[in-house]
């Protein structure tokens, strides 16, 4: 199987929020095919689908050339995961053939609430199933939280039914959280077939935001992006600590990974500069990989 690469527009949801379609034109003039959407603007809370209609946004999909292959559905800190409206979430995606939904974050912190997560996430989950659409959880760093022998993170893959929700992996955040990603793709196999591909700064020490947390009894590692995450530690691919050539070829031969995704959290320069540039990147090195 041949990675297709895709665009997290994450990474550009400041430009989104003036102009929603004129940014998703110039990201497809600069050679992204596939698309990972996310469904709000953040500046004001609305859903796209509420200031666009959903035919006129899958009509400038079509336009642009650009393919929504998945997209980022979540709830603000404080609101349950079953607070979302899901058969309308469902039905939109549905109507604009996209196939994924990813859960982009969960804000857990301890056994009770991981179990009770896994358990709204295996409900949203046979919703999506029942639609023909894939449900995904995404994680960040705090889920790899030790809790005795495991992590959050182990605690979802093993109370989350296999058959209801998958997993993209990003990467970066994985290593963040103290664990070797590509380890942690062997086991997840064929559950895991969407990664986020970031770039960490040679700068950032540690890696592992764990260790400065160590002494706190319980620490809350919802504590690590308000004070331990800077907005200067995403950098563009390629410029950072991650060897792409050693990575990919690994991921290349787990042969179930069906998107990479480029998310650009940088805040330094023109983002659009940052993601052409994180496009080179990806050609070159998946093509590195068939010659």
């Amino acid at each position: 199987m041949t990675m297709e690469i895709g665009l997290n527009l994450f990474s550009v949801f400041r430009e989104l929020n003036e102009d929603y379609f004129g940014t998703l034109e110039k990201v497809a003039g600069m050679g992204y095919k596939n698309i990972e959407l996310i469904t709000a603007n953040f500046s004001n809370g609305k859903r796209y689908s509420d200031t666009f209609t959903i035919s006129a946004i899958k009509q400038k999909f079509n336009e642009f050339g650009l393919n929504a292959f998945a997209a980022h559905e979540g709830v603000a800190p404080g609101q349950s995961i079953m607070d979302n409206d899901w058969d309308k979430i469902i039905a939109e995606n549905e109507e604009l053939e996209c196939k994924s939904i990813v859960f982009p974050m969960a804000f857990i912190s301890g056994l009770e609430d991981t179990l009770q997560t896994a358990q709204q996430l295996n409900k949203i989950g046979e919703k999506c199933k029942e639609a023909g659409i894939n449900f995904y959880y995404h994680n960040h760093a705090h889920e790899f939280k030790r809790v005795g022998d495991q992590s959050l993170f182990d605690l979802l893959v093993e109370n989350t039914n296999p058959e209801f929700v998958k997993f993209e992996l990003d990467l970066v955040w994985a290593m963040r959280g103290g664990y070797e990603p590509i380890s942690l793709l062997e086991k997840l196999g064929s559950r895991c077939d969407l990664i986020h591909q970031k770039d960490l700064g040679k700068h950032v020490k540690p890696v592992n935001l764990f260790t400065v947390m160590k002494g706190e009894e319980d620490p809350n590692p919802m504590k690590i992006y308000t004070e331990y995450v800077k907005p200067t530690d995403f950098v563009n691919l390629g410029t950072g600590i991650v060897n792409f050539e050693e990575n990919y070829k690994k991921l290349n031969e787990l042969g179930y990974i069906r998107y990479a995704i480029v998310e650009n959290e940088g805040q330094i320069g023109d983002k659009f500069t940052s993601i052409k540039s994180d496009l080179n990147v990806m050609k070159e090195t998946i093509q590195g990989l068939v010659k």
